[in-house]
């Protein structure tokens, strides 16, 4: 887990995360005019300039530490945790970014972010069907 020293860097990763999306984009556009491809080079290109703006990355940065836990009829059936890497920017971040060796899940700054803490835990509801269940569990948050 990060510690705040190293937010510097992850902003920086991100930023070259962004950019690089960008580049793939308009490359991607020189082939085939999307309308989609057109919004979401908009979206990165605002969310690189959001963060070119940020004056302080503590405030812009978090990282959340999650453990998700699956269970099939109340028995734990897997375990797994992420890091989520959240960011204000305007808008929704979504897939993964390796910075500095280390995967993040990529996602939009919201309230829920600011206000959970370690120790929360979130019941998810059935995704395949009424047996399967998941529970959250944040672990850490810098």
């Amino acid at each position: 887990m990060p510690d705040s020293a190293d937010k510097q860097a992850l902003l920086t990763g991100l930023k070259q995360h962004l950019a690089a999306e960008i580049s793939r984009i308009q490359a991607k556009l020189e082939i085939h005019d999307s309308s989609q491809d057109r919004i979401h080079l908009s979206d990165c290109t605002d969310n690189l300039r959001s963060l070119e703006r940020a004056q302080d990355s503590e405030r812009s940065i978090l990282v959340i530490e999650i453990e998700e836990s699956e269970f099939y009829l109340d028995r734990l059936s897997g375990t797994r945790s992420y890091l989520d890497l959240v960011a204000e920017v305007p808008y929704p971040l979504s897939g993964t970014a390796v910075i500095q060796g280390r995967e993040y899940r990529l996602s939009k700054h919201s309230p829920w972010h600011e206000s959970v803490g370690p120790g929360a835990e979130f019941n998810g509801s059935s995704r395949r069907d009424e047996r399967w269940t998941t529970r959250l569990v944040v672990r850490s948050k810098v």
